[in-house]
């Protein structure tokens, strides 16, 4: 499924997350769904990064291989070797785009089923940079019309995915180390189909990063490294 995807993140800290989840609970007038996600992080071929994204040959786009975790998740036993691979552009550029709030960026997901997902895509050349695991809470905010999912979640280390290594087992998980201990990692993420018309959701983004403005400051994401301008 191809869509835009406006993205923008920050960091809150241990002691605010509270506040913001009851903030954000008052939004959504829900309340928030556990979340626990792993995320294998694969380096594309040359070939394939020009084919797929149009960008220059000396930048490669990642695949991301998410897998949910979620305890309590109704998933059947098909679901849980379902991976969802996701396929990115380059951020959407010129003055425009440049002072907007969040990026905004085309991106392809695909489900993948099978005993070990992340072994098929390095078959097909894809190299291993890491792997992590997001536990916490997300939740959907509906403003100005539009649905904006936001999750505010640990980012825990998980060993380097590689040819031939074991998929981290139960007692991995458990034991993984937070890169940021005491700082959550904020994502508010809304999405539009590829042919619509993006920037008011970019809008609904950036009205949310004002009303979380006390606890945590939402911003475009950092570039990758060696992404074009």
């Amino acid at each position: 499924m191809a869509a835009l995807e406006c993205r923008a993140v920050g960091t809150v800290e241990e002691a605010q997350l509270g506040e913001l989840m009851e903030l954000l609970v008052g939004l959504s007038g829900t309340q928030p769904e556990a979340l626990e996600q792993q995320e294998v992080v694969l380096a594309a071929p040359a070939a394939a990064a020009a084919a797929t994204s149009g960008a220059p040959a000396a930048w490669k786009p990642d695949l991301r291989l998410q897998h949910d975790l979620t305890p309590g998740a109704n998933r059947t036993d098909v679901q849980s070797d379902t991976w969802t691979a996701l396929q990115f552009s380059l951020h959407l550029r010129g003055k425009q785009h440049a002072a907007l709030p969040a990026t905004v960026r085309h991106v392809t997901r695909t489900q993948c089923s099978g005993g070990d997902v992340p072994a098929f895509w390095q078959a097909l050349g894809f190299a291993p940079r890491y792997q992590l695991l997001r536990r916490g809470h997300r939740v959907s905010v509906q403003l100005e019309g539009h649905e904006v999912e936001v999750s505010v979640c640990r980012v825990l280390r998980l060993p380097r995915p590689g040819a031939g290594a074991p998929a981290p087992d139960a007692e991995a998980m458990q034991q993984a180390a937070e890169l940021a201990p005491g700082r959550l990692l904020v994502e508010a993420v809304a999405c539009v189909p590829s042919e619509a018309d993006h920037m008011d959701s970019v809008g609904a983004v950036a009205a949310l990063a004002a009303l979380l403005q006390p606890y945590t400051e939402l911003q475009r994401p950092p570039r990758a490294p060696g992404e074009p301008l």
